[in-house]
């Protein structure tokens, strides 16, 4: 009965100790973490690099970097913030470090999002997405064009007198309704 209390009490610790709040980041001005793992099987030990973060002074986090257990990088990310900590740019890199896509981002003087475009590793426009919103806030449509600016879906969003979304639409590139979602509320 010991054994499992020590057991489980390892298991919490490893799987609590494996990722930092953003606040104690930025508390303890972290700029980087490196996770390394050991393990042991058939009395043999061996070791590699789990993942590697930096963040900014903001705690936001500025690159990312994913190993598989052979130590050969899987993910390499690496993301820009504006001014109030919103992401304005994601890059995705393959193990050589060449570009293999890259994400924009825009947003009004509200800081809602209103633009999302997304590039391939030559940066070719694949896909972009466009947000609306209303005088009080809400966004009421989201619009979606391929690469070559060709309608490819529209969303409307409607609400009520308190703000409340009601109906969903969805169209397709052509204006026909594909879906359309309701919302009802209790009070």
């Amino acid at each position: 009965m010991k054994y499992f209390l020590l057991l489980a009490l390892a298991i919490f610790s490893v799987f609590s100790a494996s990722s930092q709040s953003k606040k104690d980041i930025k508390r303890n001005r972290v700029k980087t973490v490196k996770v390394t793992v050991t393990s042991n099987k058939d009395g043999k030990s061996s070791t590699y690099t789990e993942s590697f973060q930096r963040f900014d002074a903001d705690a936001n986090l500025t690159e990312d970097r994913q190993y598989d257990k052979e130590g050969k990088l899987e993910s390499h990310v690496i993301t820009t913030y504006n001014k109030n900590g919103d992401v304005t740019e994601e890059k995705s890199f393959d193990a050589t470090g060449k570009v293999k896509k890259r994400t924009a981002y825009k947003y009004n003087t509200n800081g809602d999002q209103t633009e999302m475009a997304k590039y391939d590793g030559a940066g070719s426009l694949l896909e972009k997405e466009l947000w609306t919103y209303s005088p009080t806030g809400e966004k009421n449509a989201e619009v979606t064009f391929d690469g070559k600016s060709v309608l490819v879906k529209k969303v409307l969003i409607l609400y009520d007198n308190k703000g409340m979304k009601t109906t969903r639409l969805t169209y397709d590139g052509k204006g026909a309704l594909v879906t359309e979602k309701k919302y009802t509320y209790e009070y």
